[in-house]
């Protein structure tokens, strides 16, 4: 008996301390401490024994030395803009624009004109009625009294032969010409096309006239020569039509 009642003492005892935690607890929760700024005892900086700043900063503490770290930087252009982070910065200036490079005018497209109705006079120089003539550029025309001659030692008329060559390759088709006017009195030297092919250089390529010296169609004289072709081939091969 006197076991039981003193199990039930101390139950109760546990539950009644645990019900004062509670209760404190909550009272803590729902009712913050509210301090009063006027209650706080707040000392007087000048009753204090506290260091002099100024003096302790000018005696004890030293500034840290700046070190400024500069690449060194070679400069391959001094006249264009540098980098701001290795050169003084300064204001822009406006500089007048550079000269081109080239002549623009050099380089226009040349005047053509279509002539009609030419007529070879020579393998090299083409007639547009009885007052204007064209001598082909970078050529040496061949005459039409011109005669040429074989290894064997045979003579051929060359130089008609080259008239005739020429007149069947213009076959009465216009001419496109490098030349400012279609009206002109005389003798004019430039390059002509009969379509998209210079006739002066299929002259020059199958032998029917030989290239000025220094032109550009010199290695063409040359290969027609090592080729035998036109003036330097034999009359039986140059007899029929167009190569």
């Amino acid at each position: 008996m006197r076991r039981i009642s003193t199990f039930i003492a101390g139950a109760v005892g546990l539950l009644l301390w645990a019900y004062l935690v509670m209760a404190a607890g909550a009272t803590l929760r729902e009712d913050p401490v509210d301090y009063n700024i006027e209650d706080l005892d707040v000392p007087d900086p000048s009753e204090l024994d506290l260091p002099d700043v100024g003096s302790l900063q000018d005696d004890t503490v030293e500034e840290p030395a700046v070190i400024e770290a500069r690449r060194q930087v070679r400069s391959i252009e001094p006249d264009a803009f540098g980098s701001p982070a290795f050169a003084e910065a300064q204001d822009l200036e406006r500089v007048a624009a550079r000269a081109p490079l080239s002549d623009a005018t050099g380089r226009t497209k040349p005047k053509v004109v279509l002539l009609h109705r030419p007529s070879s006079l020579a393998a090299g120089v083409v007639a547009f009625g009885p007052d204007q003539r064209v001598r082909l550029a970078d050529l040496i025309e061949t005459p039409v009294g011109r005669s040429c001659t074989t290894a064997e030692g045979q003579v051929w008329p060359c130089g008609a032969m080259a008239r005739t060559q020429q007149r069947q390759f213009l076959r009465n088709r216009s001419l496109t010409c490098e030349t400012g006017a279609t009206a002109w009195q005389g003798e004019i030297r430039t390059r002509c096309w009969v379509g998209v092919q210079d006739v002066s250089s299929w002259l020059a390529k199958y032998g029917w006239a030989e290239a000025e010296p220094g032109s550009a169609l010199t290695a063409l004289t040359e290969e027609a020569r090592a080729a035998r072709r036109g003036l330097f081939g034999e009359p039986a091969q140059r007899a029929g039509t167009l190569p």
